[in-house]
């Protein structure tokens, strides 16, 4: 199965239409950002799509993404070809709207013209799909990602991981460090961190004890979060000697 048709078959509940979407502007965006916007939009020759980037790219750092999508779609109308960074921009404003069936159309987009989605790409939907509560197809999407070949990165990971320890499946985001160590990726302090932190929350200090040598063992350094995650860990099960040394 070609990952392209595996992109176009996933199941999700019904969103509302994509005009829906474009419907919530927000009203404080900078209206001098906007004009500019269409000022560029209007020029004769129309400026490369980098040009537009700009601007989506700093409407996403002010966390203004549903009038990305609305100016997104705008260069499309207009004729304006979206680049693959234009692409990412619009998946990252849609995974955090919670469409996450729109950010897989863009994906389906981008494979159509030819671009190799990057780990930032995948990374975002990923964390889109878990932020959703849809836990399982995240899994699922990585499994096929992996045997199609694409390369994820220490973050794509520590992605999944946290959604995992989060939603409570603590040994399943043991299990994913053992399945990637080495092999995959290599682990990072912040992997270690995130599982560490929720074994101590669930009163499981031995292992994350051995989880925080088999770190230290493979030369990862600890930082503050680890040894705040032990200390309370110590404190929740009445190990302050413990805590202290």
């Amino acid at each position: 199965m070609s990952f392209l048709w595996y992109v176009a078959s996933i199941p999700f509940p019904k969103s509302r239409s994509y005009s829906h979407c474009l419907q919530h502007l927000n009203d404080e965006v900078d209206v001098d950002v906007i004009s500019l916007f269409n000022r560029m939009l209007h020029k004769n020759p129309t400026p490369p799509a980098f040009e537009f980037n700009k601007i989506l790219g700093s409407l996403v750092k002010a966390k203004h993404y549903s009038t990305v999508v609305s100016l997104s779609q705008q260069m499309e109308l207009n004729k304006v070809t979206p680049g693959f960074v234009t692409h990412n921009i619009l998946i990252n404003s849609l995974c955090q709207l919670g469409y996450i069936t729109f950010a897989f159309s863009v994906l389906a987009k981008i494979l159509k013209r030819g671009y190799l989605p990057d780990a930032i790409t995948l990374t975002t939907i990923i964390k889109g799909l878990y932020l959703k509560g849809h836990l399982h197809q995240a899994l699922q999407f990585h499994d096929k990602l992996v045997a199609d070949g694409y390369q994820l990165n220490q973050v794509s990971y520590g992605t999944l991981i946290n959604g995992l320890c989060k939603a409570g499946q603590t040994r399943a985001a043991l299990r994913l460090l053992r399945q990637v160590d080495g092999k995959l990726v290599q682990p990072d302090v912040v992997m270690y961190n995130m599982i560490i932190d929720t074994m101590c929350k669930d009163k499981l200090v031995s292992d994350a004890c051995d989880l925080y040598f088999e770190m230290v063992a493979k030369k990862i350094s600890p930082d503050v979060f680890t040894y705040n995650a032990l200390i309370y860990g110590f404190c929740i099960v009445g190990k302050l000697k413990e805590a202290i040394h």
